[in-house]
């Protein structure tokens, strides 16, 4: 078969799908452009010939419906659906207008004042023909939003998304149109709770930051080192006071989010030196992190140096050097950073010395005692 003939097959289906009387009796909102005719299929997918990986066009109409998205029609986003097969579509732009009304302004809404705050941030790799180096590397939209689902209906208490059925009920009281109801107050609940969790926001935070040819490239420290922090093990076992990245690099009090977030570098950064006492301090945060908190206590690191306990300590240990971390040369280490390295290398080797001992000690005095176990038993 040659190389195009997956791609023509696959038009082949699309078209005869979309010439189909067979409308998809699906649970969806109207699908008044009848993408899912086609779309509704797992295997919609072709090859790309230029790279020579998949592409896949499946869209779940149950799920989707249920969505973020779910009540926006396919070509606000996708521009230039107008043929089938589709070859003239443009790349997505999240700034265009989604041709639905904003209630507060009966205006059109449009992403375009978050990507305005964008263009003020880190994260902007800026645009022809001021981009800056390795535009690759920066986070795309879709890379760190998801089409989220709406969380059925449950109770406020539990502090999941969602809403009591009861206040549902009272809603529909006054706006009996059910479908309507509900998803308005399921966008409403789902914006009074956190889009991400701690540990899912560190997680994706470390994506990108704790790659250290990638951080190197753009003069950064990889920030790795920040799982062997009391920090983020208070993230991991789900403390509700534990700070996650946006608490310290996008607090309230500086009137910033993560589209706009600043270097460090930057004197009106949260994390800028003059600055930090009040970051740790927190008054205005959701969370109580350091009340009163002094200059000095500010100065202190929070992405140290990795020294590998996240995962096995004796393997990563090993697997660096005996003293310093990887990529880290001994004489750049403060010499209170290099007498934390050989604490934790003489630990290391106690541990595993009284390991040894403890077991070994163990094993050869159930041995000794199986055997005399056994000599009574001749002589018994």
């Amino acid at each position: 078969m040659k190389p195009k003939a997956p791609l023509i097959l696959c038009f082949l289906f699309a078209f005869l799908c979309s010439s189909s009387l067979v409308v998809a009796s699906v649970n969806t909102s109207p699908d008044e452009e009848n993408c899912a005719i086609c779309h509704r299929y797992p295997g919609l997918a072709y090859i790309d010939q230029k790279t020579g990986k998949m592409r896949l066009f499946y869209v779940n109409p149950k799920l989707y419906a249920q969505s973020v998205h779910g009540e926006i029609l396919c070509r606000y986003c996708h521009i230039g659906l107008d043929v089938i097969p589709h070859n003239n579509v443009k790349k997505v732009n999240c700034a265009n207008k989604c041709h639905i009304k904003e209630p507060s302004t009966n205006k059109e809404f449009s992403h375009e004042p978050i990507c305005a705050r964008l263009k003020e941030g880190v994260h902007w790799p800026g645009e022809p023909p001021n981009l800056k180096k390795y535009p690759e590397d920066y986070p795309k939209c879709s890379e760190c939003h998801v089409n989220q689902i709406y969380k059925p209906v449950v109770d406020l208490r539990t502090l999941k998304p969602g809403i009591n059925p009861e206040v549902l009920r009272r809603c529909l009281g006054c706006h009996p149109q059910e479908k309507w109801t509900k998803r308005f107050y399921q966008h409403f609940a789902h914006r009074m709770h956190r889009a991400k969790t701690p540990k899912e926001l560190v997680d994706l935070c470390l994506a990108c930051h704790a790659d250290a040819n990638m951080m190197a490239r753009h003069g950064l420290e990889p920030v790795s080192g920040y799982k062997d922090t009391f920090h983020w093990k208070a993230v991991l076992y789900n403390d509700p006071n534990a700070p996650d990245c946006i608490s310290c690099h996008a607090p309230p009090r500086f009137k910033r989010d993560i589209h706009n977030m600043l270097s460090v570098k930057d004197p009106n950064s949260p994390l800028a030196p003059a600055n930090r006492p009040l970051t740790c301090a927190s008054p205005d945060g959701i969370i109580q992190c350091h009340p009163g908190a002094t200059e000095k206590f500010a100065s202190g690191k929070i992405h140290k140096v990795p020294i590998g306990l996240t995962g096995d300590p004796l393997k990563e240990l090993k697997a660096k050097s005996k003293i310093t971390a990887s990529d880290v040369k001994e004489e750049e280490l403060s010499p209170q950073e290099l007498m934390q390295r050989k604490i934790y290398y003489w630990v290391k080797v106690l541990y595993t010395l009284l390991i040894t001992f403890v077991i070994g000690g163990m094993m050869l005095h159930q041995m000794m005692d199986f055997y005399r176990t056994i000599r009574r038993k001749d002589h018994h």
